[in-house]
C-alpha cells in the first residue's frame, strides 16, 4: 500500500496557483502597461525618421533647404498629438514632435563628392501614464546622412 501524499504536496499539484504564477501573472500585466503607454511614443519615433529619410531624399532635386525644412517640421508636427500636464494642473494635447526650423540642422555638402547631406535635430516629447496619472519627457536624438548625388544608369 503506498502512502498517503503529503498535504504540501497536495498543493503544489497540477493546475495550483503558485508564486510562481503570481510573479508571471504580474510580469505579464507590467509588460502589457509600458507597452501600451511607450509603444505610440516609440512608433512616432520611428515615423519620424522615416519621415526624415524622405525629405532627405527629396533633397536630391531639390535645391531649396529653407523650403524643404519648413516642410519638414510641417510634416512631423502632424504625425501625432501627445497629452502635456498644464502648469494649472488641466491636461491638453499638443504635437508630439514640435519642432521650428531653427531646431534642425541641415547642412547640404554640394562641393564634396559624393555630395552628402546632414539633417540633425533632437525632440521632446511628453509621456502620460494613464493608470497613475503621471507625466515624464523622453527626448529623442535624429542625425541622418545621405548621399545625395543624383544617380547615372
Amino acid at each position: 500500500m503506498l502512502p498517503s501524499a503529503s498535504p504540501r504536496r497536495r498543493s503544489l499539484e497540477r493546475g495550483a496557483f503558485t508564486w510562481v504564477s503570481f510573479l508571471m501573472l504580474v510580469s505579464l500585466l507590467a509588460g502589457g502597461y509600458l507597452a501600451v503607454v511607450w509603444g505610440p511614443i516609440y512608433i512616432v519615433r520611428y515615423q519620424v525618421g522615416v519621415v526624415t529619410g524622405e525629405f532627405a531624399n527629396r533633397a536630391v532635386n531639390n535645391r531649396d533647404d529653407a523650403t524643404l525644412v519648413k516642410a519638414l517640421c510641417d510634416k512631423l508636427g502632424g504625425l501625432a498629438q501627445v497629452k502635456i500636464q498644464e502648469q494649472d494642473g488641466s491636461i491638453s494635447e499638443v504635437q508630439a514632435v514640435d519642432l521650428r526650423p531653427e531646431d534642425i540642422t541641415w547642412e547640404r555638402k554640394a562641393e564634396s563628392l559624393p555630395r552628402s547631406l546632414r539633417i540633425a535635430f533632437e525632440y521632446t516629447t511628453s509621456v502620460h501614464y494613464p493608470l497613475i496619472d503621471k507625466f515624464s519627457e523622453k527626448t529623442f536624438f535624429i542625425e541622418l546622412e545621405r548621399d545625395i548625388s543624383p544617380v547615372k544608369w
